[in-house]
């Protein structure tokens, strides 16, 4: 049996499951961020533990997908958004020395691409791009079916590539224009005032207002998804994330207009889905890792 977690700003979700990915049980406890970072680190030990008291059955590794810049190769989370103190925490030392298996720690965007590559849309695919459209954007890139981590381990962060070159709105990682900026949920958010399920409602009721806000979040997404299908010349674009549930409101106007911005060859062999495993792409993935 194999251990995934997935460490998000609010709560910590986890899994245990065979190496095959089928999911023996789940659970979630609150990461109680604000009390720092020996609080938010007792409650993960604490989520593994119900985890291996719930099959008396021995552990073989412990995955978990973390936000922000990683250290893959150490297992140390170099910063996390939305988790005040974090910074260049060696969270594999840390649960080695606790649980006595290995332990392996990567970004949760990673985390859920490479549960695509295993378990979902991209299962029998050598090279993907996974695009998670959420609060914000991020992704990974599967080459060969391995995870490219790049020389630091930050590749992937696809929402901070430059869309509008001069001005726009105000992205959270202090620059302007970047497409995190313009189609994640955040954006849409900031543009009609209410969040992405609401926008989606509002929008198959037949709102106008909602229908262009989310035509122009799928406009620059777009233009990203196409800068990316001519770098790597994918065979797949997975989309995923929370803001993917709008499905072909979202993804069927992005399949059309990246004609307009990719390269006829690389465009004619994509094709453009939506991810497969939903919220327990974190999870999944994280617990990939170990394989």
């Amino acid at each position: 049996m194999i251990i995934g977690l997935d460490l998000g700003g609010t709560k910590l979700a986890g899994i245990i499951c065979t190496p095959d990915g089928k999911i023996q049980m789940d659970v979630q406890v609150p990461t109680e961020a604000a009390k720092g970072q020996a609080q938010v680190i007792a409650n993960i030990k604490k989520a593994i533990r119900m985890l291996k008291e719930s099959r008396k059955t021995s552990i073989r590794a412990i995955g978990i997908g973390a936000p922000g810049p990683i250290l893959f190769d150490k297992g140390i989370v170099v910063e996390a958004p939305n988790l005040p103190g974090w910074h260049h925490v060696n969270l594999k030392k840390i649960l080695e020395k606790e649980f006595k298996v290995p332990v392996f720690v990567d970004n949760d965007a990673n985390c859920a691409a490479l549960a695509e590559a295993k378990f979902g849309a991209g299962k029998n695919v050598q090279n993907f791009i996974y695009v998670t459209v959420s609060t914000g954007i991020g992704g990974g890139i599967i080459i060969d079916r391995k995870l490219y981590h790049g020389i630091q381990g930050s590749a992937g962060e696809f929402g901070h590539m430059k869309i509008i070159p001069e001005g726009g709105p105000l992205c959270g990682c202090g620059r302007t224009g970047c497409l995190e900026a313009l189609a994640s949920g955040s954006a849409m958010k900031r543009e009609s005032g209410i969040d992405a399920l609401a926008l989606e409602l509002a929008a198959r009721q037949g709102d106008p207002k909602a229908q262009a806000v989310i035509r122009q979040a799928a406009h620059y997404l777009a233009i990203g998804v196409g800068n990316l299908i001519n770098i790597f010349n994918p065979q797949l674009v997975i989309i995923g994330g929370g803001v993917s549930n709008m499905r072909e409101l979202l993804i069927d106007p992005v399949r059309e207009e990246i004609k307009q911005h990719a390269l006829k060859l690389p465009v004619r062999h994509v094709k453009v889905v939506r991810a497969k495993l939903g919220t327990k792409a974190g999870v999944l993935g994280a617990a990939a890792l170990c394989l």
